[in-house]
């Protein structure tokens, strides 16, 4: 398993008028966390380009149960907990922490290995090197 812990406030542009987060908000800050992660693990996002591979969402999905407000110090706990195959499931859990035993949202991102040119493929071999180094590792 890979386990990656991202910190961040929330921002005041990242409120609604019932001063929480606004719902599609909570993808910003997964994609960040995830970025964050490969950035970690020693493979960013700008390699695997560079490979002629990407990694779009083909899925993605999230549970509300308590919205952050501003200047909320928040952590999202991004997690592989499957190897990947054909594909790469990343999981998101929010916490406040403030309160870190209450959690705010799960969400997931299922994201595909495609060329340049949209074919899917299988995982890069540069991934499958970190991720091998890193599985069960301390994060």
């Amino acid at each position: 398993m890979i386990r990656y812990n991202y910190h961040f406030k929330v921002r005041y542009k990242d409120i609604d008028q019932m001063g929480v987060m606004y719902y599609s908000r909570y993808y910003e800050y997964f994609e960040a966390a995830r970025t964050d992660m490969m950035r970690e693990l020693g493979l960013t996002y700008k390699a695997l380009e560079a490979e002629g591979i990407m990694m779009p969402v083909v899925h993605s999905e999230s549970d509300y149960f308590s919205g952050p407000g501003f200047d909320d110090h928040l952590t999202c706990v991004t997690e592989v907990t499957e190897w990947p195959k054909g594909k790469m499931e990343i999981l998101y859990t929010l916490i406040n922490e403030d309160d870190p035993g209450k959690i705010l949202n799960r969400g997931k991102t299922i994201h595909a290995f495609v060329k340049m040119n949209g074919k899917t493929t299988r995982m890069p071999a540069s991934l499958k090197r970190v991720l091998t180094e890193k599985w069960n590792s301390d994060q």
